[in-house]
């Protein structure tokens, strides 16, 4: 069975609809999107997974206030103020509240810093550029008290703000893919004024001041089920996963503030939708398959952290997981690249799929770039199907970069729905994760 291109090209419609607002984590066209997820799920015969469709993801906005700042401490004093010289990333809730102070030590480009870190002691760590979850977790093992991340420049500084909005965190404590368990500050042009004399080799004090105010931000996943026809097998899921949420309304590019993330990711709620609807059609499978569309991804993989954490259907018994959340290709995608493929059976598994249809599938390292990195930092085999940009089917190098250069708007108010936009891509991606569904079905 085909995927239906009609019902994808309406449900990214209606999900990346300017009503919607741009589904911002907490926003009322958020609620809105699950409520329609939900509705989908009910058209096509799928069950709750559990008592309701609807999982709680209990989050609050951290809420830093004007007293939350960093001082810089040498022969001159500097006070620097949250929102106008740094923004917050990384820590919980009750690690925010507690002041971090120590000497600066400059640890340089997070990119050229060795795997195994020797003992820094408790130091505040200063680098160029914002170290991602593992490194930052690992200058806190060392005893870093908490990073400061030099940006150079508040232009900088503001598109980092932009990309990332207020920080949200859970209000009970959940290990996190993506936040470091350590504040990191993102400084931009006075913070690194202020600590060029650490970069050039001197000695600085710095205390980390950050004051936590924190309002409650409604948010769910959203995860429906197809219940297997085996009863020896229907206790085991497949599992699909794919984001709702996006940006919400920011500042305005070229006159539009709403970033309707329709290629990111109301494509991947569509698809999961067509892969539901094409596995009722074959007859349904073995093994149970769980729909799950996840909130907050967009704020650092929240919903699905929650999830991992607080299992409605269990992770001992999720056979695989296969994320859809790479953008909507514009044409017939051939070449692929697993992410993740290289951490369980489940890569070699999808390379095998596309190689018996004429594709090709390479792997890469699994990372915490979506909502299938929590399921494997917890054992559970998963893959992220990403198309590369290698020439469409049928299309030479020329005429697939004029494609892509059409409608890629990651992040950008322009991602928005096209009555011209090419659904046949769409249904390549979906028919692709669908094929590797049913192939582990079989397994």
């Amino acid at each position: 069975m085909a995927i239906d291109t009609i019902a994808l090209r309406g449900h990214t419609r209606v999900l990346s609809h300017d009503s919607l607002r741009g589904r911002g984590t907490g926003d009322p066209g958020t609620r809105v999107a699950a409520e329609y997820i939900a509705a989908q799920c009910r058209v096509h015969g799928l069950a709750p997974v559990g008592a309701s469709y609807f999982h709680a993801v209990p989050l609050a906005d951290a809420g830093l206030d004007a007293k939350s700042t960093v001082i810089v401490q040498g022969s001159d004093h500097v006070v620097l103020t949250h929102g106008r010289d740094f923004l917050v990333t990384g820590g919980d809730l009750a690690t925010l509240g507690v002041v971090r102070q120590g000497r600066a030590v400059w640890l340089g480009d997070p990119d050229s810093l060795p795997a195994a870190l020797p003992t820094l002691g408790d130091v505040i760590g200063v680098t160029a550029g914002v170290p991602d979850h593992p490194l930052a977790t690992r200058l806190a093992a060392s005893g870093v008290l908490a990073v400061v991340a030099l940006l150079g420049d508040n232009a900088t500084l503001r598109r980092y703000g932009d990309a990332y909005g207020v920080p949200l965190r859970f209000v009970d404590p959940a290990p996190s893919s993506f936040f470091a368990p350590i504040p990191v500050v993102v400084g931009g042009a006075r913070l690194t004024q202020a600590l060029l004399p650490v970069v050039r080799g001197g000695e600085l004090s710095v205390s980390v001041r950050l004051q936590p105010a924190p309002q409650p931000v409604e948010a769910v996943n959203v995860a429906c089920k197809l219940r297997g026809t085996d009863p020896a097998r229907a206790d085991t899921a497949i599992a699909y996963t794919a984001h709702y949420d996006h940006l919400g309304v920011r500042q305005p590019v070229d006159g539009d503030s709403i970033y309707n993330g329709f290629s990111d990711n109301a494509a991947g709620v569509a698809m999961l939708l067509g892969i539901a609807k094409a596995w009722r059609g074959e007859g349904g499978p073995r093994h149970t398959v769980l729909f799950l569309f996840f909130a907050a991804e967009e704020r650092g993989l929240l919903g699905s952290d929650w999830w991992v954490a607080h299992p409605p259907w269990p992770l001992a018994q999720t056979r695989a997981v296969i994320n859809l959340d790479a953008g909507a290709p514009p044409a017939p995608v051939i070449n692929w690249r697993l992410a993740g493929g290289t951490a369980s059976w489940l890569g070699a598994l999808g390379r095998d799929v596309a190689e018996a249809r004429g594709w090709t599938a390479v792997f890469s390292e699994p990372r915490a770039n979506s909502d299938y990195f929590p399921f494997h930092r917890r054992g559970v085999p998963a893959v992220f199907p990403i198309p590369t940009p290698a020439p469409y089917e049928g299309m030479t190098e020329e005429q697939s970069q004029a494609l892509r250069r059409r409608w890629d708007r990651y992040h950008h108010p322009g991602d928005h729905w096209s009555a011209d936009f090419p659904f046949t891509g769409l249904a390549r991606y979906a028919e692709y994760a669908w094929r590797i569904g049913q192939a582990v079905d079989r397994r």
